[in-house]
């Protein structure tokens, strides 16, 4: 699975539907970083925090999820924003991911890449269930 990623001004991208769909990881990402701006390392709330994705969506749907590690920043709203009004260009941004201490690369694209197992519910006769439970047995003063 690949990032969902919406254009916005030049080949600069957001995460919009993959990071709605998967806001834990968006969380366990951020908490990486320690909840500080890639550029300006300024502390902010979680919640102040945005992703940022400088990759278009063909290109990223090449890549596995955990390769998708080196075109992504987590940034205050504040350097956000700058990056698209100023159209930082895509070198200057991915030498700010080449910066990130190696520890935090490895968490997050392992963060991107964990897919929970699928869970396979017991086999159980829902009938038998249902009348096991309206059973006499389980009424008032039987």
């Amino acid at each position: 699975m690949a990032l969902s990623t919406v254009k916005t001004t030049g080949e600069m991208m957001t995460t919009l539907r993959f990071f709605l769909a998967h806001y834990i990881k968006v969380k366990k990402i951020k908490l990486a970083v320690e909840g500080r701006c890639e550029v300006c390392r300024k502390e902010c709330a979680l919640d102040d925090l945005v992703i940022h994705t400088f990759i278009n969506e063909d290109e990223a749907e090449k890549h596995l999820l955990e390769d998708l590690e080196e075109f992504l920043l987590v940034l205050c709203s504040r350097c956000h924003g700058d990056i698209h009004e100023f159209d930082a260009p895509l070198e200057e941004q991915g030498a700010v991911v080449r910066r990130r201490p190696e520890k935090i690369r490895t968490q997050i694209r392992k963060i991107l890449a964990y897919a929970p197992k699928t869970v396979q519910p017991p086999d159980s006769d829902l009938e038998d269930a249902y009348r096991e439970a309206c059973s006499s047995r389980f009424r008032y003063g039987a």
